[in-house]
């Protein structure tokens, strides 16, 4: 049975491309639990992690009938083809890409049932900037982590930025949402490797073999105030990366895969 031929947006009010706006607001994306993405290697991504998109936007100009993209979308009635100066206004991306797609989210991890400890894991308090976010996504999918949870104060992994940022990854590693200090506090055995700009061991001397968290803050404002939060009731250990006198800190992403990087290679070794 072939495919449905493409609905035909004329009008920058169709409902389709409101849904796509509506979804620039965190809120509407916490409520609704969908998430945009851009390009076709987003897409399928998200169609390798057995996501169906609810709607999908197609550039009439650039995308042919018989483009595969489609043909893997072909069972979806809300396909649209959208004109180049309409997809240009509701992408976030300097250059719109050929096709736009809204999916569900990925079910978040729920941590008071995730399995503790884990056998890697990464914890992120502070960062605020989505780029880094995804970044870290990305990272942590690469290097085996089992979750990666967003503490107080750290972007949305469903921010469009952020999902770019985890070409991917966003939809094959589970996402734990608003994870305090105090939550951890909750679960016993816990052993945290908190990365800090100053004052740690270096992060080669820690243990990264065994189970732990790596915990990863802000630039500025650190990890500190969140490890306080977890109090006594896990392992602390503190680690630096060293640097030359002329850098103050690392960004946040890169500190991210130096660690989970030497914590993939203890356990190789």
């Amino acid at each position: 049975m072939p495919a449905p031929p493409l609905r035909q947006i004329t009008s920058f009010k169709n409902p389709a491309l409101g849904l796509v706006r509506s979804l620039e607001s965190k809120r509407t994306r916490r409520e609704r639990r969908l998430v945009v993405v851009e390009g076709e290697d987003l897409l399928n991504a998200a169609l390798d992690a057995g996501l169906a998109p609810v709607t999908l936007l197609v550039d009439a100009e650039r995308v042919p009938a018989d483009d595969p993209i489609l043909a893997a979308v072909g069972n979806l009635a809300e396909r649209y083809a959208v004109p180049t100066e309409f997809m240009k206004k509701v992408s976030s991306m300097g250059h719109s890409p050929r096709l736009i797609a809204v999916l569900p989210q990925p079910a978040p991890g729920d941590f008071r049932t995730v399995p503790m400890p884990p056998s890697l894991g990464a914890w992120l308090t502070g960062v605020g900037d989505p780029g880094n976010v995804g970044t870290l996504v990305r990272t942590a999918a690469a290097f085996g982590c089992d979750w990666v949870a967003l503490g107080p104060g750290s972007a949305d992994a469903s921010n469009p930025k952020a999902v770019r940022a985890a070409m991917g990854a966003t939809f094959r590693v589970t996402l734990l949402e608003g994870v305090r200090g105090e939550d951890l506090a909750t679960r016993p055995g816990l052993r945290i490797v908190a990365g800090v700009v100053r004052g740690g061991i270096p992060y080669w001397e820690a243990d990264l073999a065994s189970p732990c968290i790596v915990a990863l803050g802000a630039e500025r404002a650190g990890v500190e105030d969140a490890i306080d939060a977890v109090g006594g009731a896990a392992e602390i250990v503190r680690v630096t990366i060293p640097q030359t006198d002329a850098t103050e800190s690392l960004n946040v992403a890169a500190a991210g895969a130096v660690l989970l990087s030497e914590a993939r290679r203890q356990r190789a070794v």
